[in-house]
């Protein structure tokens, strides 16, 4: 079988939502080869996507976010050479840093067009400023590689700018947009409760201690008629501690479509990013815009420009206290969050959508097959 792209992502592929939509919209015009990482050695080595879709699986146990996980990465990335040298795929659509290094290693050796899918800054994502030099070196690496590809992705005009001079010819901003499920629109609109019912918040997303759980924690301690429910990736084991509070459960790891259905059911969504960590001063998150997509409220320290102008949301600190001001006033104003919900999903059917940011995608690989 020969195919036109081939889409590299250091995970699973499964439950990861943005490297998803972007497969399944080019496999609309093209087929493609995913190659993936099966870091949990727990999905098959294979999966075919309709007609011109297949997921292959490099299968190896590896920690995520640790230290350590640099001893793995030459196996990964020698599988994925011998892969695409197997393939001879037109265009190599690399997904963040650590898939870029041997996708672009091909390109030196092969006639193709590599894309950058920026979803992170690797160094503001992974490495503490503390470590300046190796800091420095890992951003100066991902901008040289990203200037040397044929086209970069980013998700935000922000992140973008992030790379200040370092720019191929092709660049185009290609946000974290969800597709519209009128199911589960429909769903959430049917879930919402009235003043004298419990609110129920949602995280569907990584487990980690930089997304502000203990914030939201530390607020319901002593608030009634409050639950949270947490799904996701555990990166850092805290889900322990977390649910000692007999307010807070934790569901595990869901697919996309489960953990949309789970957030469908939220009266509010949670989107804390801690600030003193580089990337999430700049973060745009999916769970924003699925929100939206949602006519779900969310309460926030991250997109404020987006939150206030659409007014789908409230903006708070990153503080325990801020977090519980804003839980309390949601939950003793149900027309707030219907208005706020209904704005959002109104933003969402105009501006930020997964049709626009798809024609987007389209239109950038047009150009590069047709140059």
């Amino acid at each position: 079988m020969s195919f036109y792209i081939a889409v590299i992502r250091s995970n699973p592929i499964s439950y990861d939502a943005r490297a998803i939509k972007i497969i399944q919209s080019l496999s609309k015009k093209y087929k493609v080869i995913v190659l993936g990482w099966d870091r949990e050695a727990i999905y098959g080595p294979f999966e075919f996507i309709g007609r011109n879709t297949i997921i292959k699986r490099f299968k190896l146990r590896a920690p995520y976010g640790k230290i350590q996980l640099v001893l793995f990465y030459p196996l990964f990335w020698t599988w994925v050479l011998i892969n695409l040298f197997i393939y001879r795929p037109k265009i190599v659509h690399a997904c963040d840093l650590d898939s870029l290094v041997p996708c672009y290693v091909f390109k030196v050796l092969f006639p193709t067009k590599l894309v950058f899918d920026n979803f992170d800054r690797y160094a503001m994502a992974f490495i503490p400023p503390k470590h300046h030099m190796l800091y420095k070196f890992v951003n100066w690496l991902e901008a040289l590689l990203a200037y040397r590809s044929d086209a970069l992705i980013t998700v935000s005009k922000e992140r973008l700018l992030s790379f200040g001079r370092y720019r191929p010819k092709h660049t185009e901003v290609i946000m974290n947009c969800p597709k519209d499920k009128p199911e589960m629109l429909k769903l959430s609109l049917g879930s919402k409760k009235h003043a004298n019912e419990d609110l129920t918040l949602v995280y569907a997303g990584v487990i980690s201690v930089k997304r502000g759980l203990h914030l939201i924690e530390r607020a319901l301690r002593e608030m009634e008629g409050v639950r949270l429910i947490l799904a996701g990736r555990v990166i850092d084991d805290i889900v322990g501690q977390l649910t000692r509070n007999p307010k807070i459960k934790y569901v595990g790891l869901l697919n996309y479509d489960a953990a949309l259905k789970l957030q469908a059911l939220a009266d509010a969504i949670p989107i804390l990013y801690d600030p003193s960590i580089p990337i999430n001063r700049v973060a745009n998150p999916n769970k924003l815009f699925e929100a939206m997509m949602l006519g779900v409220p969310v309460i926030t320290n991250v997109c404020n420009e987006i939150v206030n102008e659409v007014g789908c949301g409230l903006v708070v600190e990153y503080d325990s206290s801020s977090v519980r001001d804003a839980i309390l006033r949601l939950k003793n104003n149900p027309s707030l969050r219907k208005t706020m919900g209904a704005r959002g999903r109104m933003a969402f059917e105009k501006i930020y959508n997964w049709s626009l940011m798809e024609k987007k995608l389209i239109r950038l690989y047009s150009q590069l097959l047709t140059e």
